[in-house]
């Protein structure tokens, strides 16, 4: 066996992506994968780009080949699990006729949703609550978002695009009040009449 200048037996180097090395396509997903799993697992604050490359069993190079730092690898994540979420609550909405209902039903779950899914729930741990997580509710991305989990409402509310856009803008800072200020405490069906009372009307439903 192998002995390193000690006399000691030499560990075998970890094989990258432990042995199972994805097609290139691939690698970048696989990343974000651990890099949810990592978030999950530790919070955000202690996931950084030593922690996916060893998880994932490459290299920190590697990691930075598809991720310029770590701050793009987190947003990443982010995103992709935000488009997620868009794509569940287009699906959840799909039942109900009445665009009001679509509204309502879609910010119940919707926040529901960010509760119990372990990365979207990491973001609104009290060290994260910050004027930056403010300012990226209501980015475009987050509104993309929006616009595609509520197409079919936007589709047949007569509203242009400037309307759509307001629209969306304004469901996003009415979960983002909720979410950050949850004080008085509603069950779901007095939150539900509460956005059937304010909501609805705000949006011209």
């Amino acid at each position: 066996m192998p002995r390193n200048a000690e006399g000691e037996p030499r560990s075998k180097p970890r094989e990258p992506w432990d042995g199972d090395r994805p097609e290139p396509a691939a690698a970048r997903e696989r990343l974000l994968e651990v890099a949810a799993c990592c978030i999950a697992r530790n919070g955000i604050p202690a996931t950084g780009i030593a922690h996916v490359a060893l998880e994932a069993g490459v290299s920190r190079p590697t990691v930075y080949r598809y991720f310029k730092d770590r701050e793009e690898l987190i947003r990443s994540v982010l995103l992709q699990a935000g488009l997620r979420l868009a794509n569940e609550v287009q699906e959840h909405i799909q039942s109900f006729a009445d665009p009001g209902d679509k509204a309502v039903e879609a910010a119940l779950f919707t926040m529901r949703a960010i509760r119990e899914n372990a990365v979207l729930r990491e973001v609104w741990q009290p060290a994260m609550f910050d004027a930056y997580l403010l300012q990226g509710f209501t980015q475009p991305a987050s509104i993309m978002f929006t616009r595609v989990a509520l197409s079919e409402m936007i589709e047949t509310s007569g509203w242009d695009e400037e309307e759509a856009t307001e629209a969306m803008e304004l469901m996003l800072r009415m979960i983002l009040s909720l979410l950050a200020a949850p004080e008085p405490v509603r069950s779901e069906s007095e939150l539900r009449g509460f956005l059937r009372r304010r909501l609805v009307p705000a949006l011209g439903l």
